[in-house]
């Protein structure tokens, strides 16, 4: 499951991903991330995606995050804020898929973490 919340007063686009990602959700989460991401500028907002709830990721669905990934960093977001998986499995395949295609953002285990940055 996932959801984007736009808060256009403190510029920010917060993207929620949570459980198992499906084959089929993952098409819909790039489509509603090209048409969220149409609808803002933005490199006057921040990006926080909180995956706190995600789950391991099945390996043949590994190119959708790096593809999400790579659109972050190409958008040129003021900040690009992850918020790790619970799970220590997904947080490492985060790690090395965010590897794999030199993934700018940051990763905190929490958003307080962030921002006392």
């Amino acid at each position: 499951m996932y959801k984007f919340k736009i808060d256009d007063k403190e510029k920010v686009l917060h993207i929620t991903a949570e459980g198992f990602f499906k084959n089929n959700e993952s098409t819909e989460f790039m489509e509603t991330l090209y048409e969220t991401f149409g609808s803002i500028q933005a490199t006057e907002y921040d990006l926080i995606v909180d995956l706190v709830h995600l789950n391991v990721i099945k390996q043949n669905l590994v190119y959708r995050i790096a593809d999400a990934f790579e659109l972050y960093d190409e958008l040129g977001f003021r900040n690009i804020v992850i918020v790790n998986p619970i799970s220590i499995l997904a947080k490492v395949q985060l790690f090395n898929i965010a590897r794999s295609v030199h993934f700018s953002g940051t990763f905190v285990d929490s958003l307080e973490e962030w921002r006392t940055h």
